[in-house]
């Protein structure tokens, strides 16, 4: 009895250690990306959670040995640091403000959009999604902290390796199953992928550039503000 409890209070949690892994919205644009544009939907979002189950397996071992919470903790310090900094406000303030004002320019100076081009997206190689898994289950601060802990729950399910691994499997499947579901499901709904592709196609086919300078003088404003303000 106790060792059903065991393993199921582990195996709930390996479930939500996966899907917690998955929350990237890195991973979600490109999954929607791949919805709408309805080209290659099975390939794409297959290389990607092959990536994504690459990448976390890879830090599943390393982690095996190596205790990430002074990393972590060292991490997190630095970014405080770096935001409480004036100096990273003002450069940053800079930085979005001649970007805003080069977008402006090129906007001026070519008022007419070149011609769309299909979005690379859509033909390139598989290769893509799957490095864009990897690298998403890999780099992250809350993935140290989401994979330590799928080792630790992993090790307390039994001594067996076997055993281990059947648990980090379901870990595995949670991460997968919000993408392949999305995929499956879509497929189910052929007019409203051919509706949302033409959208997807006319949006796509806009002159964003406008959109995009006052985006980056807007947050140009905010950093230099907050740069200036007393008492933070």
């Amino acid at each position: 009895m106790d060792d059903l409890a065991r393993w199921s209070a582990a195996l709930t949690t390996m479930v939500g250690l996966g899907v917690t892994l998955g929350l990237n919205p890195a991973l979600y644009a490109a999954t929607a990306d791949a919805l709408a544009q309805n080209t290659r939907v099975a390939a794409r979002v297959g290389w990607m959670v092959a990536g994504l189950a690459t990448g976390a397996t890879i830090l599943y071992l390393v982690l095996q040995s190596v205790d990430p919470t002074e990393f972590v903790s060292a991490a997190e310090r630095r970014t405080t640091d770096a935001v409480l900094d004036r100096r990273v406000d003002l450069v940053a303030g800079a930085v979005f403000l001649i970007g805003g004002a080069l977008v402006a320019m090129w906007r001026l100076r070519r008022p007419v959009r070149p011609p769309h081009r299909r979005a690379p997206a859509a033909r390139a190689h598989g290769w893509s999604s799957y490095v864009l898994g990897v690298s998403c289950s890999i780099i992250g601060f809350t993935t140290l902290p989401i994979m330590y802990m799928t080792g630790r729950v992993a090790d307390g399910v039994s001594d067996h390796p076997a055993l281990r691994w059947l648990a980090y499997a379901v870990f595995l499947g949670a991460l997968a199953a919000p993408f392949v579901l999305l995929a499956t499901a879509w497929s189910r709904f052929p007019r409203t992928a051919a509706r949302v592709n033409g959208l997807y196609t006319h949006v796509s086919g806009l002159d964003h550039r406008p959109v995009y300078a006052v985006v980056l003088a807007v947050a140009g404003v905010a950093c230099l503000v907050l740069g200036v303000l007393p008492g933070r």
